[in-house]
């Protein structure tokens, strides 16, 4: 069985945008994407498997199935996303080298934030933690999964 619609379209974006970005930066040595998942090689030998989740019930359910030295998730950028990344931001911040892309393709504003949810919970202060996740969340339109259905099918 593929990847949904969604699923791949998030990953076909993240692939191009990883690649764009190198263009620049010139530290990768390889982007593959495979179905609903993107390989990042990077030239110091590191390399970081992406998983496209675009809508997952629980953020920490699935941070915790990925089983790569690093890893990332790809989620849309939903309230509900957004929602479970607060619910479960003690779990995730457990999970070393765990990078969080929250993406929405289609936005007037910026298209991407990123997290790092065990380096921003050492970083930190917990009085403050929801201010900056509001901060990050708002720099990207929120989509609902019913127009990632319709714009990617």
């Amino acid at each position: 069985m593929g990847a949904t619609p969604p699923a791949k379209y998030l990953a076909e974006w993240f692939a191009r945008y990883t690649k764009n970005r190198d263009l620049v930066l010139r530290k990768l040595e390889s982007v593959d994407q495979e179905e609903d998942k993107v390989v990042v090689v990077q030239k110091d030998g590191k390399t970081v498997h992406y998983h496209a989740e675009p809508f997952p019930s629980d953020l920490s359910e699935a941070a915790a199935g990925l089983s790569e030295e690093h890893k990332g998730l790809l989620v849309y950028n939903t309230p509900e996303n957004f929602d479970s990344l607060k619910k479960s931001w003690k779990k995730l911040a457990e999970v070393p080298n765990l990078t969080i892309y929250f993406v929405n393709p289609f936005s007037k504003l910026e298209k991407k934030w990123i997290i790092r949810p065990q380096i921003h919970a050492k970083i930190s202060d917990p009085e403050s933690l929801e201010t900056g996740l509001n901060s990050m969340y708002a720099m990207v339109e929120p989509i609902s999964k019913k127009e990632v259905e319709q714009l990617t099918s």
